[in-house]
């Protein structure tokens, strides 16, 4: 194949890629189930409070899956504002933007799983133009820009959350729209010929979308703080410059802006502490750390294995791995530019902010990829620079590469769209095969206590469900003494506590056999006496 045909075979296949890209975004949105965070995404935009639902399930009483799932359904006498209500109390590490704009969504569109997960759907389109924004201003080169284009269209990270029910896919847009608009600012107001007022509505620009990321996550104060050193490295500390006025201007309205939730954050700190304390609790090896780190690098190029166990995976992860690290190293050494700066600081600063407290005083901070999201969109840009800059012709090595990395990403978007369970499900992976043990039975019931993430996990369990099934909602207080219901003879507990289980076996004459169990969860079932009726 001559250079010629070669480029337009490329072009070709970046077209393709961003086609599939936005294909995957709506395919089967609606078919895998909604796991514990996107449930409290649905109770939130409904309107209710944990304590709400919780204090009206958690009675001891037997619930139908039906009633059950109605906390997650659009109530009209709720409001916007109970919804905000909801989260300053009880969420505050959640921001409200999306959490409004999913409540505003239901009401047009409905509460279903599918008409939900569309919002973030809808939210990921905007990455696509923004990334070509993003990269143009960057490496002023439409054809690295059309290949980042491409390869975030079928990322399969930035895919995954753009069918799931929670703030990451609008956070994904707003970031690439807050640094492209930082570069044009910076762009306009060191070229010396634009108009004071230009300058002033571009920094505008920058100050709101920055404010709107706040408003989305509390994460993106790790890139405000890349985006700062950048400022200070680029202008060598001069405040006082023009460039310097404006960019404090912008970040000190911002920050105003932002005030009211940081406030309603204080006023609720003690709910923070609770809800982020897993963060810090739970402590594993630094080897492990150091492997999911690895694991989450790989997942905006490349994504087959939930971990790295296998030996395919090891090789797909430790390829990966070099082809980022050679597209970094290229930047720093051939970009001299604001590129080289920007990109190094968006990708190191969020993952050191998590990663280094882990290593220090222990937890599992960084475990969570979805936090860095600006790191792996540095990433993906730094990979359109090396295989899409400064060439007149792809050459057939880098054209291969290419090639071979979208293809990479399109067979991944695809395995992943054929999974009822994937890897951001977390701490629900394994509930489509709990629910399917207990609808295998008749008339089944499910009791579940309150610790840890059963209650979350129950009410999306209750999605997974036959009609008619049963579900008791207990506190471990209220076990003291239980009688099981006679009506009932097919009972499974779900994560129960040892004591529990005694109790049942002691007080009850049943056998409590152990159906599955994972890191998150277990399931148990009662085995009654043979001579029982």
């Amino acid at each position: 194949m001559d250079s010629m045909n070669q480029t337009r075979f490329v072009y070709l296949v970046l077209l393709i890629s961003i086609v599939l890209g936005l294909g995957f975004r709506f395919y089967q949105i609606d078919e895998r189930p909604p796991w514990h965070d996107e449930v409290a995404t649905r109770v939130f935009a409904a309107g209710y409070t944990p304590d709400e639902w919780r204090s009206a399930l958690y009675t001891g009483e037997v619930f139908d899956v039906a009633e059950v799932q109605r906390f997650q359904q659009h109530n009209p006498s709720k409001s916007v504002l109970d919804s905000i209500q909801g989260l300053a109390t009880d969420d505050p590490q959640h921001p409200p933007l999306y959490y409004a704009l999913t409540r505003a969504w239901v009401s047009l569109f409905g509460d279903g799983v599918g008409a939900l997960r569309a919002l973030s759907a809808v939210a990921s389109l905007l990455v696509l133009p923004g990334l070509f924004w993003l990269a143009r201003e960057l490496f002023a080169s439409t054809r690295v820009a059309w290949t980042a284009v491409a390869l975030g269209a079928v990322s399969p990270f930035f895919v995954l959350y753009a069918q799931e029910a929670r703030e990451y896919a609008l956070w994904s847009a707003l970031i690439v729209l807050c640094n492209a608009s930082l570069l044009r600012a910076l762009r306009l107001t060191e070229g010396g010929d634009a108009p004071l007022s230009r300058c002033g509505f571009a920094w505008g620009i920058y100050s709101i979308s920055t404010t709107l990321a706040l408003y989305t996550s509390f994460s993106s104060v790790t890139m405000i703080l890349a985006q700062v050193l950048f400022l200070v490295i680029h202008k060598r500390g001069r405040v006082m410059s023009r460039t310097g006025v404006f960019s404090v201007t912008a970040l000190g309205v911002s920050a105003l802006l932002f005030l009211p939730w940081a406030l309603a954050l204080i006023r609720h700190w003690e709910a923070f502490q609770v809800s982020m304390r897993w963060s810090r609790e739970i402590v594993i090896p630094t080897r492990s750390l150091l492997r999911i780190l690895a694991m989450n690098t790989t997942r905006p190029v490349v994504d087959f294995w939930p971990e790295l166990e296998t030996a395919p995976s090891w090789v797909a992860a430790v390829l990966t791995v070099s082809l980022i690290v050679g597209a970094m190293v290229y930047l720093v050494r051939q970009n001299q530019g604001h590129a080289r700066l920007l990109l190094t600081l968006l990708v190191v600063v969020p993952i050191g902010f998590l990663l280094l407290p882990d290593l220090l005083y222990g937890g599992i901070r960084s475990v969570s990829g979805r936090y860095m999201t600006p790191s792996w969109i540095g990433i993906e840009l730094a990979l359109a620079y090396l295989l899409g800059a400064k060439r007149s012709r792809w050459s057939n090595p880098w054209a291969a590469v290419l090639v071979t990395t979208l293809v990479a990403g399109i067979a991944s978007c695809w395995s992943n769209a054929r999974q009822q369970a994937v890897w951001t499900m977390g701490i629900s992976y394994s509930l489509p095969e709990v629910a399917t043990m207990i609808n295998g039975s008749t008339a089944p019931l499910v009791i579940a206590d309150n610790e840890r993430h059963n209650p979350g996990n129950m009410m999306v369990l209750s999605n997974m469900l036959a009609p008619g099934t049963k579900m008791q909602f207990m506190t471990v207080e209220m076990q003291e003494g239980y009688r099981l219901p006679s009506a009932h003879r097919n009972i499974f507990l779900y994560s129960p506590i040892p004591p529990f289980r005694d109790q049942l076996q002691e007080g009850e004459g049943v056998r409590v056999l152990r159906r599955y169990e994972d890191l998150h969860l277990s399931l148990w079932e009662l085995q009654w006496p043979e001579s029982t009726p």
